[in-house]
């Protein structure tokens, strides 16, 4: 029974990191399978799209500061070849986790 308890809350543990990380996401887009990303160098150049149509980009990666991204929704058309909307802008900021300390010195 302990092994048991155990390996559940080893399962709910490893569940609860998976999804600790913000997301970009949008809402659900039909037909498109590809996301074209750019910005800063952490980004990727393609993203699949989920079974939906949307996009779910983790930004955990993401520099402190000002992050800047174009992004465009992408689909394969038989006559016409990979077809893209135009870009969208997406900025946001990801905060400093932690202040460092300040005033270091040694003490008596």
């Amino acid at each position: 029974m302990k092994k048991f308890i155990f390996i559940i809350l080893v399962i709910m543990l490893m569940a609860s990191f998976s999804f600790a990380s913000p997301f970009l996401v949008c809402d659900p887009q039909a037909g498109v399978t590809l996301y074209k990303v750019t910005g800063p160098i952490w980004i990727p150049v393609s993203i699949p799209a989920q079974p939906d149509g949307s996009i779910k980009l983790d930004v955990a990666a993401a520099n402190i500061g000002n992050n800047s991204l174009t992004i465009k929704a992408c689909k394969q058309d038989e006559l016409w070849g990979e077809l893209c909307s135009d870009a969208v802008p997406f900025v946001f900021i990801k905060p400093l986790v932690a202040v460092p300390p300040a005033n270091m010195k040694l003490s008596k």
